[in-house]
């Protein structure tokens, strides 16, 4: 990144794989970064706690919770609101309470974002904003 916010590549350009792997690799900086402190905020913010974060680049999930209190998060996280991001932080950080999505999971993140309905659904279009060269090899 320049001062300017903008991310410059410079070097063998026409060579896309070495562009999107280049890409990749500053994505999972940024990511880690960014989505790791934003996540310890909201947890502080409501009470949580949670053993650790990892931030991986993930085909079919946003982020998970281990019943060891790992939270995992999806890189391209960066590419949606921040609102969306946020009720995905709370979705998982109410699984370090109930490891499932029963009534008593769903209370809880209701409690705490009254509009998780259509940010889920937000959620779950956000592939539509993910680069392609995210997950091209």
């Amino acid at each position: 990144m320049n001062d300017a916010g903008q991310l410059v590549l410079s070097g063998a350009i026409a060579n896309h794989h070495a562009v999107a792997k280049a890409l990749r690799r500053w994505l999972a900086d940024l990511a880690v970064d960014c989505l790791a402190s934003q996540l310890r905020s909201v947890a502080v913010e409501f009470g949580f706690d949670y053993a650790r974060v990892q931030v991986r680049r993930q085909r079919t999930r946003w982020g998970s919770c281990s019943t060891r209190g790992t939270v995992s998060l999806n890189c391209s996280l960066v590419f949606l609101p921040p609102e969306v991001v946020r009720y995905l932080f709370i979705h998982e950080l109410a699984h370090t309470k109930h490891m499932n999505h029963s009534a008593s999971f769903w209370r809880l993140v209701e409690k705490l974002e009254p509009e998780y309905r259509r940010l889920d659904r937000e959620l779950l279009a956000g592939w539509r904003t993910v680069p392609a060269w995210v997950f091209k090899s």
